[in-house]
């Protein structure tokens, strides 16, 4: 359809991954949108790091405060359903994400790795408002056969978090499907990509383009 094309272009899904990349232009906005032709300074720590608490996080985690606000939130309603979340992965620098890449690259090579890494300045990590998580019993890669994906599927938007990386939508966010990973993009935005079904990447792609 039209807009199916409109959407295409407007992320560039018409060209080659890493090739006509443009900086991001919504520093410190929690719908600042990072992809694989969108990129954030190697300088860039977002304002209001916070660390999170080890009652629900791994050690040395961090987000941003209105992420991290209305991460306890989710995990504070969540528990009153017996469902457990723990925060596995949090903010990233832009150096740790060149010892992550590399490190990838040497164990699978650099076409597999760009399935499922991003290339440093290119992750979602380094914006301070996604996290990976885990339910504590299960590996997180087996995430979407716990009771807390079902949970997080059901409820994440409510505090303004969306599964980012969805299942069938690679050609779209360029990612292999990541059931644990979940990125706050804010209420509004959050309760709109729910109700229509669609990714961050579709929505940046028809109002913040």
């Amino acid at each position: 359809s039209l807009n199916e094309i409109v959407i295409r272009v407007n992320l560039n899904l018409d060209r080659n991954y890493y090739t006509s990349i443009n900086e991001t232009k919504f520093y410190n906005k929690e719908y600042i949108f990072i992809n694989k032709y969108t990129y954030m300074n190697s300088k860039y720590v977002p304002n209001n790091l916070e660390k999170l608490d080890l009652s629900y996080s791994r050690p040395g985690m961090m987000l941003v405060n209105i992420a991290k606000i209305n991460l306890e939130k989710m995990i504070k309603d969540a528990k009153k359903e017996n469902i457990n979340i723990r925060v596995m992965s949090s903010y990233r620098s832009y150096d740790y994400q060149v010892k992550l890449y590399t490190n990838y690259i040497k164990k699978d090579g650099k076409a597999l790795a760009d399935t499922y890494s991003a290339r440093p300045g290119f992750s979602e990590h380094q914006t301070g408002l996604s996290i990976d998580i885990d339910d504590q019993k299960e590996l997180y890669t087996n995430f979407h056969k716990t009771e807390a994906y079902k949970w997080m599927i059901n409820n994440s938007y409510k505090y303004g978090f969306i599964l980012r990386y969805p299942k069938n939508k690679e050609n779209i966010t360029g990612y292999t499907y990541e059931s644990w990973h979940y990125r706050y993009v804010g209420k509004k935005i959050a309760k709109y990509i729910k109700k229509h079904n669609i990714t961050f990447d579709e929505y940046y792609a028809m109002y913040l383009y």
